[in-house]
């Protein structure tokens, strides 16, 4: 079988008209081999001239895994001058033995790559060396060796967009746990399915905040890593909790007081049916919040719950509430929306959706007889509009 024509051209040749050719082109030169050895050889040499040459722009994603435990990123790439936006999926990252010098980028997006057995260090050593990083993405989902460094610190005093997520629950190693330290942070999204440690300090200016986490709950001192993790945020405006998050804060709530979040106005949350008996506890938290989403997961057998003490933000500054994914037979969302409807004087808006079909299967009630119903309820709040969907 003849062999392609380029593959018989020499290194060099091959290397200089990859530099030639557009992105979207150079990943098609895998074809030509059926194993991919052309592109698998020869990245590194594009991405280097591509460095030296003053690329401003870099994402680069390896599709086949074998393919980048071949060859790391080329060294240089820790030491460019231009670079201002970096994107890597599924590749290989050395330790560097040198101080990494990235002075022009902003955008950092590191996704399921390999580090060797320097992972958090890379990671820091790339961090500490971008003086002007605005937005950082860090992904680790695939089921790699971890090394016993248990600790990654995110430290930087110009970050304002920061995004981790550890999917680990498949990892038999330690996990890495998390210490962020940016004065500058105005987003964080934490999302780690598995029971690392976060610590966070000097968060002044965080505005939003998605946080999916167990707090490393199983550790010995789980009530100090608590207390320390929502002091930590407690100067948030707007955030989005996951249900199992707030089942660890309410336990917490037994053993001690929740801080307050004085400056929280808008909040997300998920909770279970069997949950929302805490619900009061965690909005005493929040003395100052105008819109409320609650996620409603109602659980195989819901228990009776009591809603009779009334957070201050109920009575004073709740103006917008969505209750999701209620089912019309269960009686805890009927109870919660009258709860609502009952004592919050100054509401403006309150919007329960439904799973089921508009049909009632207590009553056989259309949805406007059920509109009604909610419209008769008790309300303290002249102006509140009760929008069913």
């Amino acid at each position: 079988m003849r062999n392609d024509i380029i593959s018989e051209l020499p290194d060099s040749l091959i290397t200089q008209i990859l530099l030639w050719l557009p992105t979207k082109d150079l990943v098609k030169t895998s074809v030509y081999r059926p194993d991919g050895e052309i592109f698998g050889l020869k990245f590194q040499e594009w991405i280097a001239a591509a460095v030296d040459r003053g690329i401003q722009h870099l994402d680069f994603e390896t599709k086949n895994p074998s393919l980048f435990l071949k060859d790391s990123m080329p060294m240089n790439i820790y030491k460019s001058k231009t670079l201002v936006s970096l994107k890597l999926v599924c590749v290989e990252l050395e330790n560097p033995k040198f101080v990494v010098s990235l002075p022009c980028l902003k955008i950092m997006h590191l996704e399921n790559n390999w580090y060797g057995y320097d992972a958090p260090l890379v990671v820091e050593k790339l961090i500490a060396g971008c003086l002007v990083l605005e937005d950082l993405t860090v992904v680790r989902i695939h089921d790699m060796v971890i090394p016993d460094l248990p600790l990654l610190h995110v430290k930087s005093l110009t970050l304002k967009i920061l995004r981790l997520v550890f999917d680990l629950e498949m990892m038999t190693t330690i996990p890495i746990s998390v210490e962020i330290d940016a004065p500058k942070l105005e987003y964080m999204s934490f999302i780690n399915r598995h029971s690392d440690t976060i610590m966070v300090k000097n968060l002044s200016s965080l505005f939003k905040l998605n946080l999916d986490t167990e707090f490393g709950y199983s550790s010995l001192e789980p009530r100090d890593i608590i207390r320390d993790v929502l002091t930590g945020i407690s100067s948030v405006r707007q955030m989005i909790i996951s249900q199992r998050t707030l089942e660890v804060i309410c336990r917490y709530s037994k053993l001690g007081p929740i801080p307050k979040f004085h400056h929280l106005s808008h909040l997300k949350a998920a909770f279970s049916s069997t949950s929302l008996q805490l619900l009061p506890a965690f909005l005493e938290s929040c003395p100052n919040l105008k819109k409320l989403i609650l996620d409603l997961y109602v659980s195989a057998e819901p228990e009776e719950i009591d809603l009779t003490n009334v957070p201050r933000c109920i009575t004073s500054t709740l103006e917008c509430i969505e209750i999701n994914k209620l089912i019309r037979k269960e009686a805890t969302g009927v109870k919660l929306v009258h709860y609502f409807l009952e004592n919050s004087p100054i509401l403006k808006k309150l919007k329960p959706s439904f799973t089921d079909s508009p049909m009632s299967t207590m009553t056989n009630l259309p949805l406007d007889h059920l509109y009604k119903m909610y419209l008769t309820a008790r309300k303290r709040s002249r102006r509140c509009q009760v929008i069913i969907s």
